[in-house]
């Protein structure tokens, strides 16, 4: 009996602990102009929490000839990949991934889940649980894209 009674217990527990997930995020309803998308940053640097307040963004037609260059791609409808390119001789090479999503039409918040190093870089991995979070309001300047950190 006693047993019986211990195994209901801990099977309710373990349901109850692995039913337990972080919360999804609110869908929205505003287009996604920026899915599937690749830009040069012109000016900022990459893409990530301790990064600049504004960001200046080119389309990426090709990059045979662009040598060194920071980048930020919006891999589909959620995530994105902002990395650097160097020429040869400076082979520390860095990226940053994360999620994002439109909470206005011109605003975006990024949830950047981890920062990666590598080459001959002595930096380790960076993983962030929860995840830090940006926002950015954007803005069309001519044929440029401008983020403009709120937070």
């Amino acid at each position: 009996m006693k047993s019986k009674f211990a195994f209901s217990f801990l099977s309710a527990v373990l349901v109850t602990v692995l039913s337990c997930k972080d919360p999804e995020r609110k869908k929205t309803n505003f287009p996604n102009t920026l899915k599937n998308t690749h830009w040069i940053i012109e000016a900022g640097g990459l893409v990530k929490p301790d990064g600049a307040k504004d960001y200046y963004l080119s389309k990426r037609i090709d990059t045979a000839f662009i040598l060194n260059f920071h980048a930020i791609d919006f891999l589909d409808a959620e995530k994105f990949k902002s990395y650097d390119s160097w020429e040869c001789g400076n082979d520390c090479f860095t990226e940053v991934h994360g999620k994002y999503y439109f909470t206005e039409t011109n605003r975006i918040d990024m949830e950047v889940d981890s920062i990666t190093h590598w080459g001959t870089c002595d930096e380790p991995k960076q993983i962030f649980k929860p995840a830090k979070e940006m926002s950015f309001n954007i803005a069309k300047d001519g044929k440029q894209l401008r983020l403009v950190r709120n937070k």
